[in-house]
């Protein structure tokens, strides 16, 4: 009960039902329009990601480097790195989740102004998402979407994660040399042997996104393995995520069925720029999820899809669900100065996005993907 409960109480999960809703309207749904090997790759991986939340990766990672944290801006680097490292393996939004509420715990025991150790988080966790098929949850849409082998996503998602590392380091450089002293977080002990096991079916989890087995033994492994360490893990496994995706395949599967909107919409994508503007500008308003469903039914440039949705994830609080996600946890956990951490959230993330949407335009013409 408290499974459903929590997923029909996601927003967006409404939003995208009225979406699949309203354009059937347009065009009778079909089951073919759901890309079943990414509802099976985005079940399993979400699966796998509470089992690490569980075993309490991150938590453990963040007690041991906060302890060397000599200043302010040495905590900042440190959290940022966890951030854009923990996001990669992890998600971006189980990252902030788990990081924001431990930053909660930091403050306790030193002065320091939340807003932007909160931003630097959220938005290490967004830049470092992007190296990983699974770091993002539309990046594993591309996957599957336009069958990509290994190396053709890391040859995307490199360069730009390089760069995106060195964007994080440079902002840590702003927070000042404060010397602190900071009560130690609890120290946490790793489940070597589930931890192991663990690691192993993620293994299995990825030869099965990249094609290399049958998806739905990843799947029987990802159920196998929670069913094992903890089965009332599968109580928090954020299900929402999976059926945002296929109210957004049915949607845009009645809207591809529409010749004057296919027509419109083509007309924008024409070109490898057209695409790559295209992708930013909409996930602007409608996050960078549904825009890369939408975009990748109308275009076959892979790349600036890919460049244009994740840096599309900086800007607007709706960029990403991530950005929604570390919004809602600064207004529970640090309540005041909720404007301030808007209009400062707003001004860092569109000066990034100005300057690594420059970046990305370059990246789409030198790598022909």
């Amino acid at each position: 009960m408290n499974v459903l409960k929590r997923v029909f109480s996601d927003k967006v999960l409404w939003i995208a039902g009225a979406a699949a809703i309203i354009t059937s309207f347009i065009s009778p749904p079909q089951l073919s329009d759901i890309n079943w090997k990414t509802i099976t790759s985005l079940l399993s991986m979400m699966i796998i990601i509470q089992i690490y939340d569980y075993l309490d990766v991150l938590k453990y990672y963040a007690a041991y480097l906060t302890r060397s944290a000599k200043t302010t801006q040495q905590l900042m680097f440190m959290l940022g790195s966890l951030s854009f490292f923990g996001a990669m393996f992890l998600t971006n939004d189980v990252t902030i989740l788990t990081l924001v509420p431990l930053f909660y715990k930091i403050t306790k025991s030193l002065k320091i102004n939340p807003i932007y150790p909160v931003i630097l988080i959220t938005l290490a966790a967004n830049l470092g998402s992007i190296f990983m098929p699974f770091g993002n949850t539309h990046n594993l849409f591309i996957l599957t979407h336009f069958n990509l082998n290994i190396s053709q996503f890391f040859v995307m998602s490199t360069p730009i994660t390089i760069v995106n590392f060195i964007v994080v380091f440079i902002v840590t450089r702003f927070f000042k040399k404060t010397k602190i002293e900071l009560h130690k977080l609890p120290s946490v002990e790793l489940n070597i042997p589930h931890l192991t096991l663990t690691l192993m079916v993620t293994v299995v989890i990825f030869l099965g996104i990249f094609s290399a087995i049958p998806m739905w033994s990843s799947l029987v492994a990802a159920l196998l393995l929670v069913v094992f360490i903890n089965p009332k893990i599968l109580q928090v496994v954020d299900y929402s995520i999976v059926l945002i995706f296929m109210c957004f395949f049915i949607a845009v599967g009645n809207i591809n069925r529409d010749p004057s909107i296919v027509n419109h919409l083509s007309g924008l994508i024409q070109t490898k720029t057209g695409t790559y503007l295209t992708s930013i500008i909409t996930s602007q308003f409608i996050s960078n999820v549904p825009t890369t469903i939408l975009v990748s039914k109308f275009s076959n440039y892979i790349h600036a899809i890919f460049l244009g949705t994740n840096i599309g994830g900086l800007g607007t609080v709706v960029g990403s669900l991530a950005n929604l996600l570390a919004f809602k946890h600064y207004r529970f956990y640090f309540k005041e100065n909720v404007g301030k951490y808007l209009v400062s959230f707003s001004v860092i993330n569109f000066s990034l996005l100005i300057i690594l949407g420059i970046v990305g335009f370059f990246l789409i013409d030198i790598i022909p993907t």
